[in-house]
């Protein structure tokens, strides 16, 4: 049986976007509030007068301040680990050597992987009958998740950025917090901000990858290359999301191919998508040019401003009209953007009116732009768009680009990455089992 014409799907595949797009509820918008830090990012000569590297590398300096402080009950050094910790105030648990120090604003017990989630093991209390707050206790290297417990009450830290995403049925929030140490190899997912939009009335919360090694103390100063992806309530490790199909699960891929010597260490930043998800990525072309000027000149910046960014050109990527939009900002802004990743992107919309993203390709011309496509099923029915991405691959070609197929392609400026999954479906499980190909392409190892 053939599979009908991209018109034909077209009032099916518009039901069905539409129900992802709505998925996330949105609050009202506050357009334009101001950014705020959240992962420690620092000037690189950034040193306290008590002579702590800023942020989160500089936990052995705290926790040295700590101890003079418990030994003391001293005021002057209880206000200078005050300094310190109000310094940090959001970045969540410093760890250094073994030990961990958790601020809380009231006594409670810090329960976690580390220590059985023993409800009496890591309490915190007042320092030396101060109204500072803190619990200290032994950590192993590793990747941990935690809550606080206080009258059988368990709940995130709120101080903390850092999450996973939880299954266990009983676990209201349905995530936990999480200490990760610094040279455990594992990266964190943290929630960044929520970046609002004046001209698409609108908000949408900001959560990003970083890497294995981001807080170490030797690393202070070190900067990663960015990307920027699509759709952030799918990409991470929700085993819960996306019709059951799991999120792409992009932090841990990252942490393996990182492990593995395949990619570099880099951060990725994700911001959700909206009940306008569909116009905003391109159905509607008036709503996604504003939508992109919207990510180019406030999303980007805003958030690159609170990590350790390069200062280089970044990348972006998604998936289905994720991966629509992705092209577009990519083809348009070239001052921006190095790279651009499309899977299963859905190149069909507007094209009855030759506004679709292969007529952008032609007119906009070769751009220096090192481009990743690919789909899943048939190019002989078109299904999952594989007959789409091929004539825009083609296209590229015709263009200057020089193709390959995945995993043997060589990286640039002037290459195009291709891969065809054969029956692959159009969904979060198939673009995560391919997610790799695209990483190792925009961002191979040295």
């Amino acid at each position: 049986m053939r599979t009908p014409s991209p018109t034909q799907l077209a009032p099916f595949v518009l039901g069905l976007l539409a129900a992802c797009g709505s998925a996330h509820n949105e609050r009202g918008p506050t357009p334009d509030a101001p950014a705020a830090t959240i992962d420690g990012a620092a000037p690189d000569s950034a040193v306290s007068a008590n002579g702590c590297v800023a942020g989160l590398a500089g936990a052995p300096c705290v926790l040295g301040l700590y101890d003079r402080a418990v030994a003391s009950c001293d005021a002057v050094d209880i206000a200078a680990l005050r300094i310190e910790l109000d310094a940090r105030a959001g970045l969540g648990p410093l760890w250094a050597d073994g030990r961990a120090l958790v601020r809380t604003s009231a006594p409670t017990v810090v329960a976690g992987g580390w220590n059985g989630w023993s409800e009496t093991a890591m309490p915190s209390t007042a320092l030396c009958g101060s109204d500072l707050i803190v619990a200290v206790g032994s950590v192993p290297t590793g990747y941990w998740q935690y809550k606080l417990v206080a009258s059988s009450t368990w709940s995130l830290d709120p101080a903390n950025p850092a999450f996973a995403y939880d299954d266990f049925a009983g676990n209201a929030d349905g995530r936990n917090s999480v200490l990760d140490t610094w040279d455990s190899g594992r990266g964190r997912v943290v929630t960044l901000d929520r970046a609002c939009s004046t001209a698409l009335a609108n908000c949408r919360t900001v959560t990003a990858y970083l890497p294995p090694g981001y807080d170490a103390p030797t690393a202070a100063t070190t900067t990663y290359p960015v990307l920027f992806m699509h759709d952030g309530q799918n990409v991470w490790s929700d085993h819960s999301c996306c019709f059951g199909h799991t999120g792409w699960e992009v932090d841990g891929a990252l942490d393996s191919e990182i492990a593995g010597g395949h990619v570099r260490p880099i951060i990725v930043i994700a911001a959700d998508n909206t009940a306008a998800r569909n116009d905003e990525y391109g159905l509607t072309i008036n709503t996604m040019m504003t939508f992109i000027d919207f990510q180019v000149s406030t999303l980007q910046p805003a958030e690159l401003a609170k990590v350790r960014w390069d200062h280089a050109k970044v990348s972006i990527a998604g998936s289905s009209l994720g991966g629509l939009v992705s092209m577009e900002l990519a083809l348009r802004h070239p001052e921006t953007y190095a790279g651009v990743a499309s899977l299963s992107g859905a190149f069909w919309p507007n094209q009855s009116t030759h506004q679709a993203v292969r007529d952008d390709v032609t007119l906009l011309g070769k751009q220096a732009l090192a481009i990743y496509v690919d789909s899943g099923g048939n190019p002989t029915d078109n299904s999952d768009g594989a007959a789409d991405t091929i004539d825009v691959r083609d296209r590229l070609v015709g263009l200057g680009w020089q193709t390959n197929d995945s995993p043997a392609c060589t990286p640039g400026p002037s290459a195009v990455c291709y891969h065809l999954e054969p029956g692959a479906t159009h969904d979060e499980l198939a673009w995560k089992a391919r997610v790799w190909r695209a990483l190792r392409f925009l961002y191979p190892a040295p």
